[in-house]
């Protein structure tokens, strides 16, 4: 029961470069949608 090895999980140092142009078209989407929100005014009475 003592055969566990984390060399036999193949996982990759670097991201693709599919993977970063997800993450960059996702932050660009947040920021977009950030920019366009409707800004809600408070009045007191």
């Amino acid at each position: 029961m003592d055969d566990f090895s984390v060399e036999a999980v193949p996982v990759s140092p670097v991201p693709e470069p599919a993977i970063w142009a997800m993450m960059i078209v996702g932050f660009g989407a947040i920021g977009g949608a950030m920019r366009h929100r409707r800004q809600v005014s408070v009045r007191f009475a």
